[in-house]
């Protein structure tokens, strides 16, 4: 995955807001865990960094669209992003999960931080998503004998096929 450094020295000490919009960083994870997404519009981040003592307050919010497979007919999803987020990226060791690469290091010739903030804009996009896209709310789907896509017709398939290991259910009364 592209990584994008941001060097802490030429940030003032009442932050600054920078836009990302290099393609790459959602497009190679994308291509790379082979996702069923296709970006729409492009997407863009604009991020305020304030400097902290050892790391940087990241705020900032995630806009574009991408189309994905819809959960219930496997057309086009246009699912439009609009991620608010805040983190803290610190050096402190403790702020760390179990196999979590640091996203602060210190600059080579160690008189100043930078950050690393890709992974966290990677992360935010993927929970922008929703877990099961649809192209729209009244998606009727597909039907589940024939595969007609019922939005655009009907089929001739029988609606009151039973299971039949829930035959014996069949004939039960409920008494309210």
């Amino acid at each position: 995955m592209t990584q994008i450094w941001i060097p802490l020295n030429d940030i003032p000490a009442e932050g600054k807001e920078i836009t990302i919009d290099e393609q790459s960083i959602w497009l190679e994870p994308i291509a790379e865990f082979k996702l069923p997404y296709r970006v729409v519009d492009a997407l863009s981040a604009v991020l305020h960094l304030l400097p902290q003592e050892d790391g940087c307050l990241v705020r900032g919010r995630i806009t574009g669209s991408v189309a994905a497979p819809c959960d219930r007919c496997a057309e086009d999803a246009v699912i439009t992003v609009k991620q608010k987020f805040a983190e803290l990226l610190s050096m402190q060791e403790d702020l760390l999960e179990p196999g979590q690469d640091p996203a602060v290091r210190p600059a080579k010739d160690g008189q100043w931080l930078e950050i690393e903030i890709s992974a966290l804009l990677w992360e935010e996009f993927v929970i922008s998503l929703p877990l099961k896209p649809l192209c729209n709310e009244e998606c009727k789907g597909l039907c589940p004998q024939c595969g007609t896509d019922l939005n655009t017709g009907s089929c001739d398939c029988k609606d009151e096929e039973l299971d039949p290991r829930l035959a014996v259910l069949q004939n039960l009364k409920i008494n309210k």
